[in-house]
């Protein structure tokens, strides 16, 4: 039932520092000229474009000259490119030797990427991915993320470092930083569902699922979804249920449309209509 699932290409990706491409042309012939920062904006224009269709290989190229002059942004940029194979080929281990560069110089973004990559792609690093959300965990600036990204590590990542009651932990401390970090509710919520601390509480579970919910995260919204279908910890409700699923869904959750069209033929016309209209307003208040 529990899961944990990448529903965006990178959230460091999401949270890079916006950069003006209204005066490209400026931008190219400062990078001809040798300005490194200049480099590193022009190649990010060309391979984020805000409108237009992007020019991969000269972005690269620009952000390689960037990165080869000491940009750590740089450095994680490409991290970001070959980690998930925009526009080309993925290459793990040339994302995790950019992230390492990056890293190496105080690049926290770049840190927690290459922690998720010890984490969940390299085996046996799974520990040294661990030791850099923890020291991340401190900074004002990126601790919050670092231990919400340490509690899903320790609740789904390799056996070997599983620790639920450090998982539940972490998740509760990312939240009293962020409130905003609606993903630590749904770690919570599996942790009272499954009785982790004690005896099994599903009502909290629903408490916890609803508040992640509200706060846009898809996982919760996939497993309030269930506790309502099966009357966990409360009434059943398959509408609101499908609304949920539909809802998770749309943020890119694909087991939830799965989910969403298993149960649909088990409702009215008027009751997939009224799903579908809850789906819109929870769409609405995100």
């Amino acid at each position: 039932m529990f899961r944990l699932v990448t529903l965006a290409v990178s959230a460091a990706l999401l949270a890079s520092p916006a950069i003006a491409q209204d005066n490209v042309d400026d931008l190219r012939l400062a990078a001809e000229a040798g300005d490194s920062s200049a480099a590193f904006n022009y190649g990010y224009a060309m391979t984020f474009p805000e409108n237009g269709d992007p020019d991969f290989a000269i972005g690269r190229y620009w952000l390689v000259q960037a990165a080869n002059d000491g940009s750590a942004e740089a450095n994680h940029v490409l991290g970001l490119i070959y980690r998930d194979g925009i526009g080309t080929d993925a290459e793990l281990d040339r994302a995790r030797a950019f992230f390492e560069l990056a890293w190496q110089a105080h690049n926290t973004s770049a840190g927690i990427d290459l922690a998720d990559l010890l984490v969940y792609d390299y085996e046996g690093e799974a520990e040294a991915g661990l030791a850099i959300y923890r020291q991340l965990s401190g900074r004002n600036d990126v601790g919050a993320f670092a231990q919400l990204r340490l509690a899903e590590a320790l609740m789904f990542g390799p056996e070997a470092i599983e620790d639920t009651d450090a998982a539940l932990a972490a998740a509760r401390a990312a939240l009293a930083a962020d409130t905003s970090l609606a993903g630590a509710n749904y770690i919570l919520g599996i942790g009272a569902m499954t009785g982790m601390e004690g005896e099994a509480d599903p009502a909290a579970a629903r408490t916890y699922w609803q508040a992640g919910s509200d706060g846009g995260d898809p996982l919760s919204m996939a497993a309030l979804a269930e506790a309502m279908l099966d009357g966990e910890g409360g009434d059943v409700d398959l509408v609101e249920a499908l609304a949920l699923l539909y809802t998770a869904a749309t943020l890119g959750d694909l087991d939830a449309a799965e989910s969403a069209s298993a149960i649909e033929d088990q409702l009215e016309e008027a009751q997939l209509t009224e799903a579908e209209q809850r789906s819109t307003q929870y769409l609405d208040r995100l």
